[in-house]
């Protein structure tokens, strides 16, 4: 979106309210992603929003102009489900 919230990561109202500047489908995205203390209800939110943190991590590498590196990040969350 190249743009930045003027306050703490933890105004959600600006990311999720009335004042959200983010499209429909990303709001459906954070609604989805929503979780209880659930192990496994944890575990299924991580894989569904993998795609995502994939695609987000492919974008900032590139703007940074370091590698992606999506199979260290693969094997990490392997690693973390076994």
């Amino acid at each position: 979106m190249e743009e930045h919230l003027d306050s703490s990561y933890g105004i959600w109202l600006k990311l999720e309210g009335k004042r959200s500047k983010l499209n429909q489908w990303q709001l459906s995205l954070l609604q989805s992603w929503d979780c209880c203390r659930n192990s496994n209800e944890i575990m299924k939110k991580m894989v569904s929003i993998l795609p995502e943190f994939l695609r987000q991590n492919q974008y900032l590498s590139k703007k940074v102009e370091i590698e992606a590196n999506e199979d260290l990040i693969k094997m990490l969350l392997k690693w973390l489900t076994n």
